[in-house]
């Protein structure tokens, strides 16, 4: 069985999350960064898994282009997707169901809440200011979900071969 994760990370949380899911899959894995060009054609895997970081409540343009162009191909693969946010529970299984097209949180065989990451200090002008207002404090923030990305991995590793 071979598994593509396609991915598209602002600050490399969300890049660091996807590799780290790789290691944890047992069949072969394509892990991709969706900011570089070639996409590797979903038409040659198994299984796709797709994921983003959220920003002001919205995925990356790159995450939201992939599923648009490939909605033929992605309707006839095994998908997981996956976001990174600091929110918890409702509002952040809220952000991942407004994240991807209703028909392919409906298609998903997984989905994942990977947590999130702040690095005040790599953090872009815009970014900082945004954090500002939610938090007056400079502080990093760290909320790590290692078992949402086993319970992804763990999906992936049960599915039987083919597609």
């Amino acid at each position: 069985m071979r598994v593509l994760i396609v991915y598209r990370s602002k600050y490399g949380f969300t890049a660091e999350r996807s590799r780290a899911l790789a290691q944890r899959i047992t069949s072969e894995c394509t892990v991709y960064d969706l900011a570089a060009r070639g996409v590797p054609d979903p038409r040659n895997f198994d299984v796709v898994l797709v994921g983003g970081s959220i920003y002001g409540g919205k995925i990356q343009r790159e995450v939201s282009a992939f599923c648009d162009r490939y909605s033929p191909v992605l309707r006839e693969r095994r998908v997981g997707l996956f976001i990174s946010c600091l929110y918890e529970g409702d509002h952040a299984r809220a952000q991942l169901q407004a994240a991807f097209p209703d028909w392919l949180t409906g298609h998903a065989f997984a989905a994942g809440l990977f947590g999130g990451e702040i690095r005040y200090r790599d953090l872009g002008f815009l970014d900082r200011l945004l954090v500002r207002s939610v938090s007056p404090q400079f502080v990093d923030l760290s909320r790590r979900k290692p078992e949402a990305l086993q319970a992804m991995a763990d999906a992936v590793n049960a599915l039987p071969p083919g597609r």
